[in-house]
This record gives structure tokens, C-alpha cells and sequence, in this order.
């Protein structure tokens, strides 16, 4: 088991999850679906775990969410997943979400790239 996170189909329901090593060690299976507070939540009383994800230059690392975690003050932008749950069978979900969009470069910033001529 790789400890980064890479899609895999869902061998229950088909959809696209993540699958690696949690930050503490712990194999797991996660939605794609990023959270809003309401939604995590929700999943917490359903008793499901939560995750808060941090960007690696591979993937992500998958940090369990604690009540500590929750209260804090809500960072800008901040991806949150829960442990996977199979739902109905879904043939054709399999876009992979890009949670942390490169900024794009202005012509400018390309410029100073370039070599003198």
C-alpha cells in the first residue's frame, strides 16, 4: 500500500475514491467530495470520520479531524473528506477533482523566465 493518495474505482459501487495511508498510519478509503462545516458535520453524526487534506508534492496527506480541528478558526480554503461510503452503483463518476488549482501566470511573470537575447 503506496502512502499517497491515488484514485481507484470503488469495487462496490464504482465510483472514483481516494485510497492511501492516513497521517497515522491507517489504510483508508475516502469520498471525493469535499465538505462544507454543515456536511462534516452531518457525516460526524452518522459516525464517519472526517479529514482534513493537505497538499504533497505527490498527492495529499489525510489528517484526522479532532474537535480541536473543527472549532479552529476556518482557513480560506481548506479541503475536508470523509471516509468513503458506497451509495448506488454509478457507472460513469470518475472525474478526479482538483482541490488546489495552480494560479495562472501572467505574461509578465513568463518573461523574467526567459533567457536575455
Amino acid at each position: 500500500m503506496n502512502e499517497h493518495f491515488k484514485p481507484i474505482s470503488c469495487k462496490k459501487c464504482g465510483t472514483v475514491v481516494w485510497e492511501g495511508v492516513s497521517w497515522a498510519g491507517f489504510h483508508k478509503r475516502l469520498d471525493k467530495k469535499s465538505l462544507t462545516i454543515e456536511e462534516e458535520v452531518i457525516k460526524i453524526l452518522q459516525g464517519f470520520k472526517t479529514y482534513e487534506c493537505h497538499r504533497t508534492h505527490i498527492s495529499f496527506e489525510a489528517v484526522e479531524r479532532s474537535l480541536i480541528r473543527i472549532q479552529a478558526g476556518r482557513k480560506k480554503h481548506i479541503v475536508i473528506l470523509a471516509d468513503h461510503t458506497c451509495s448506488t452503483f454509478s457507472l460513469f463518476d470518475n472525474e478526479i477533482p482538483n482541490y488546489w488549482p495552480r494560479p495562472e501566470r501572467k505574461a509578465d511573470d513568463l518573461s523574467s523566465l526567459q533567457p536575455p537575447y
